[in-house]
């Protein structure tokens, strides 16, 4: 397994003796389909890590990043977590998907080690668990959210699904989605399936173009999503699709293309062009550090490592239990907006959703403030 060690600006001495470092895991994807939102996800973190460090890092002491790959594959993620809690972690960011952090999250509670995933949405990542927290909205309110503006905004009475019955990110947000469209009236005519690692969806496609429904709801991540819709375009079909945050990279955009129009509408935490002074804050940093704009598993990340900073500024020697003790006391406003565990292991905090069209620039259709 690939494993890094990032120790930003060195170690921290005070009265001429060196202090332990503050370890916190990290566990993204960073080779397989899913590497891009590893990628963007860990220049949060480092980013976040700098800041942290060049403010005088937690209760003195310097954060150290020990970096590990999921490489998309349970085992390596189990594998990376039992390495984490050997090593003397005393909280971990990641991993990002539901199907990961459900892989893992009972060992986190055997070893009483703190984990927080930026990104996983499915309500099953933190259900009866005493040590995992996210960042994220979960499906079951992005879902919710998504029908809500489907039915209302865009004035749709009829939908067609296809989702990935192998992946829980995809049921849940199906699940989700279908449950609050019914509420409002809304018809689902057809439920499609496909498997992981598709490439060819022009079969149910077929098959959703004769039903004609007003819009269609693609619960998926963006390599998957992206070729449905693109291969839809391709087709004929001009119906808006529906999705949630796993379309969020720009590599559902390159996928799609410049020269096939039609509406995309997709919810997710973060845009660059919105926001209040945090938001424009971190744009900014970011920008100065990587010469690009961030995308919204950038800001995640970024968010997930000042929560456990600011979990941490609230305890006496930063350990575990004292992390779990104060978390219920943690609000943050950060990158992706306001976030606070009073309540639950999921925060309350707010939901975006975005229109885009090939060849126009990418805008916020709707902004629900708290979830």
């Amino acid at each position: 397994m690939r494993k890094l060690s990032f120790v930003v600006l060195g170690v921290f001495l005070l009265c001429g003796c060196a202090k332990e470092p503050v370890k916190i895991g990290v566990v993204v994807p960073l080779s397989g389909a899913l590497s891009s939102y590893g990628d963007m996800c860990l220049k949060g973190i480092k980013l976040a890590a700098k800041q942290i460090n060049e403010n005088g890092g937690i209760k003195g002491r310097q954060v150290e990043l020990i970096i590990e790959d999921t490489k998309e594959n349970e085992d390596a993620t189990r594998s990376a977590i039992e390495g984490f809690d050997k090593q003397g972690v005393v909280a971990v960011v990641g991993p990002l998907t539901t199907k990961a952090i459900v892989s893992i999250g009972e060992y986190a509670d055997k070893m009483k080690l703190p984990v927080i995933t930026p990104a996983a949405t499915g309500v099953r990542a933190t259900k009866n668990r005493e040590w995992v927290w996210r960042v994220s909205f979960t499906d079951l309110s992005q879902g919710a959210k998504l029908a809500d503006f489907t039915t209302h905004q865009l004035k749709a009475k009829s939908v067609c699904i296809l989702l990935n019955p192998q992946d829980p990110y995809s049921v849940g947000l199906s699940e989700s989605f279908e449950t609050e469209f019914a509420g409002d009236s809304g018809k689902v005519l057809f439920r499609a399936i496909f498997n992981t690692g598709d490439t060819a969806f022009k079969e149910q496609l077929k098959v959703i173009k004769g039903y004609n429904p007003d819009c269609i709801f693609v619960p998926a991540f963006y390599r998957e999503a992206g070729l449905i819709v693109r291969q839809a375009r391709d087709m004929g079909i001009k119906q808006p699709f529906i999705g949630g945050d796993g379309w969020d990279s720009q590599e559902f955009q390159k996928i799609i293309g410049d020269k096939r129009p039609g509406a995309n509408y997709y919810s997710t935490h973060f845009f660059y062009n919105y926001g209040g002074a945090e938001v424009q804050n971190f744009l900014q940093t970011y920008k100065t550090e990587y010469e690009e704009e961030p995308q919204t598993f950038s800001a995640l990340g970024y968010d997930a490592l000042m929560v456990i900073q600011e979990c941490f500024r609230l305890t006496r020697r930063a350990t575990r239990e004292e992390f779990k003790d104060k978390i219920k006391e943690v609000v943050i406003s950060g990158a992706t907006g306001s976030i606070d565990f009073s309540k639950t292991h999921d925060p309350s905090r707010s939901l975006i959703i975005l229109k885009f069209e090939p060849g126009t620039p990418i805008e916020v259709v709707k902004v629900t403030v708290t979830l």
